[in-house]
């Protein structure tokens, strides 16, 4: 390594470039470089480059007036590889401290996520690109932070569209001010000469000041050559642009969406990524026309709010060209359609902006949603009190709307009425399905749908199914379809359950059926345009639940209290459902065994006019149920022929068939030495 004397010097700045140019742009690389040195390092501004090139790799360099240093030659490495980029930013801050810090990123940019190549940076000797969502970004930062507890003062992408929100809330804790193109930039990218030009000018200059003069500089340079927005953010007003964001959204959730809210989104700024010309399908909108859109058409106290703290957040904007006269300065992701926006969620889940309420703001707009809540992973129960008692507990299901909870009892154990493996037909009548053996979830065989055009191919049982009560199907699905096109459904009496679109890989589903004798039916529809890889169907259960029955439906809170539960052993399972009739697969059954006998107690409780008494005993006694006063006056006396199905109907009268009065009353359950006692309340 040579050593200059510039590095022992102290410094205002130090601009750490990171050039990732191990693709096609590596001949503007080169002429960046040259950019740099018609200014070159000085005692106050240090400018230090990590450039890797096409079969050439990486140098390290510091860039002096007219000419570059070699300070390392790295070799070929991938520069899309997150710890690459960390070993770059602590090495430079090592050598070249400095009261502030200008670290660059170069390359192609796509945002947060662009199909099929993604984010930040194309890297031919590995293949790879950096990640927005998967992380990487995130983690090269925060552990830089970890590393010298320090916010990098001006951070910036030399690269196409990256000023969006979600890219922002990703180095929100790491950087203070975030410097990018709002849009599709010129392949010359940043003015280099320029921008450094006026940092050694002034090196005193703050975060802030260097980074709305290289707003001015950019928009400025490319005046008259290609339509463009650059903007500053203050990633430190970030957190109270989410707060307002989720209060809005918060708020509009609650009604419906209207024609209003749709022209909103029609008519607002958007940033396409293909091309210079916005239109109504790009993905990309500008929040600030948005929050000014909902403003002008709500105006309300969340609205104003949102514009309010979008403004405080925007440093400076600029643009050029009349296509985004109406730019702000920060991009959002706002797909016009909801197919669109159901490809990319899960991926859009990954980046911190996420755990906003944006997701849930999208899918309500849309009003389509048919994506399953997330599945209850685990459902336990507590200990039993001396009432029988006790307390149900799972976890909440993720779900982009609203949802409530369905709690499932059953007693004594589950039949199994229909078993099949399909490993072949034998208990089906086939149209159109067929036997394959190369993509089977377990054993050698699956049903497998065909996956051609205009297809109505079905599989039916060959003996109905008798569900006494309600029953729980199981069965194994692997599709790739036409999303929201063609369509895999599941039937079973007034049942149906409907799939499409790509289950990445083998996914079990677990459903509750209703009580019927009937045939299960599952069928393939497919279009007469695009078609996928099909369906493939294993495994397939059906199981009648013994005295299965909902005991709690439309239960906003992940736990519920049982209360009076008679002698004997039950299962629980747990199932969600979203607003829109979407459901999660069942729980797995969490097993109570209640061991003592339950005092007797009503239904309702307490009761007005009349109520249902449950008892709970030995099943070999014939008791006798006697009603008293609290001081202990005989009301009602119930022979054991009024017992039925361990319950008897009081109908609030005494023996005397006289109404009774308000308040409480004992229950005695009395067979021989066995004896109950409960109390019941009348409120009249």
């Amino acid at each position: 390594m040579l050593i200059f004397p510039i590095f022992l010097l102290a410094r205002e700045w130090t601009a750490l470039v990171y050039m990732a140019a191990d693709n096609g742009l590596a001949a503007w690389a080169d002429s960046d470089l040259v950019e740099m040195e018609t200014v070159g390092s000085n005692d106050e501004v240090a400018i230090v480059v990590q450039l890797d090139k096409p079969y050439i790799g990486a140098k390290r360099l510091l860039v002096g007036a007219g000419t570059s240093y070699e300070l390392q030659n790295l070799g070929i490495i991938d520069m899309c590889d997150w710890h690459t980029l960390l070993d770059f930013l602590e090495w430079g801050i090592d050598n070249y401290p400095a009261e502030k810090y200008f670290v660059i990123l170069w390359d192609h940019g796509s945002g947060w996520t662009l199909i099929p190549r993604c984010s930040f940076g194309s890297d031919w000797s590995s293949g790879n690109e950096l990640g927005i969502f998967n992380g990487d970004l995130r983690k090269a930062m925060s552990s830089l932070y970890d590393y010298t507890q320090e916010k990098i003062d001006l951070f910036a992408f030399d690269a196409c569209l990256m000023q969006q929100v979600e890219v922002a809330f990703e180095l929100k804790k790491y950087a203070k001010i975030l410097l990018a193109a709002q849009t599709l930039c010129p392949i010359q990218g940043f003015c280099y000469d320029k921008i450094f030009e006026h940092l050694i000018d002034d090196p005193e200059r703050d975060e802030k000041e260097m980074a709305k003069a290289a707003v001015s500089l950019l928009v400025e340079t490319y005046t008259n050559t290609q339509p463009i927005v650059y903007s500053a953010l203050k990633l430190t007003k970030m957190d109270n642009l989410k707060s307002k964001i989720d209060q809005l959204a918060n708020t509009m959730i609650q009604g419906l969406p209207n024609s209003s809210l749709v022209a909103v989104r029609e008519n607002v700024q958007t940033i396409p990524i293909r091309n210079q010309t916005p239109g109504p399908d790009d993905e990309f909108i500008d929040m600030g026309d948005l929050a000014q859109g909902l403003d002008s058409i709500l105006g309300n106290v969340e609205t104003s709010e949102l514009v309010q703290a979008y403004d405080q957040a925007i440093l400076e904007s600029q643009f050029w060209g009349d296509d985004y006269s109406l730019a702000t300065g920060l991009t959002i992701w706002f797909p016009r359609e909801y197919r669109l926006f159901k490809q990319l969620i899960d991926e859009y889940a990954g980046l911190d902006w996420a755990q906003s309420r944006w997701r849930q703001f999208l899918n309500w707009f849309y009003n389509l949603d048919d994506i399953r809540p997330n599945s209850i992973s685990w459902l336990t129960a507590s200990s039993i009190g001396k009432n029988n008692d006790f307390r149900l507990t799972w976890n909440a299901a993720f779900d982009l709307a609203p949802v409530t909870y369905k709690v499932l009892e059953m007693t004594d154990s589950t039949v199994s009425v229909f078993n099949d493996l399909c490993e072949d037909s034998s208990q089906w009548n086939f149209q159109g399905f067929t036997i394959d053996s190369t993509n089977a979830y377990s054993g050698s065989a699956c049903f497998f749908s065909g996956n051609v055009s205009n297809l109505q191919n079905s599989i039916e049982t060959k003996e109905q199914i008798l569900l006494s009560d309600l029953g729980v199907l199981d069965i194994y699905l692997y599709y790739n379809t036409e999303d929201m096109t063609d369509s895999l459904r599941i039937e079973f009496g007034t049942f149906k359950d409907v799939h499409y679109g790509w289950s990445n890989g083998w996914q079990r589903r677990r459903v509750v059926l209703p009580p019927g004798n009937d045939r299960l039916m599952i069928s393939y529809y497919t279009n007469s345009s695009i078609n996928r890889g099909g369906c493939y169907i294993d495994n397939i259960e059906v199981k009648d639940l013994i005295n299965g029955q909902y005991i709690r439906e439309y239960l906003s809170d992940t736990s519920l209290y049982v209360f009076g539960k008679i002698r004997g052993d039950y299962g629980f399972a747990v199932l969600a459902e979203d607003k829109y009739g979407n459901t999660s697969n069942l729980s797995d059954f969490t097993d109570v065994l209640i061991e003592r006998y339950a005092a007797p107690f009503s239904i309702p409780s307490p009761f007005q006019t009349g109520c249902d008494i449950v008892l709970d005993y030995p099943d070999s006694l014939q008791p006798t149920v006697r009603i008293f006063s609290l001081s202990g006056r005989a009301i009602k006396t119930f022979p054991h022929a009024s017992i039925e199905n361990k319950q008897i109907h009081w109908d609030g009268k005494d023996g005397q068939n006289r109404d009774i009065g308000s308040g409480l009353y004992f229950v005695l359950v009395k067979a021989g030495s066995f004896k109950m006692l409960g109390k019941i309340a009348r409120q009249r």
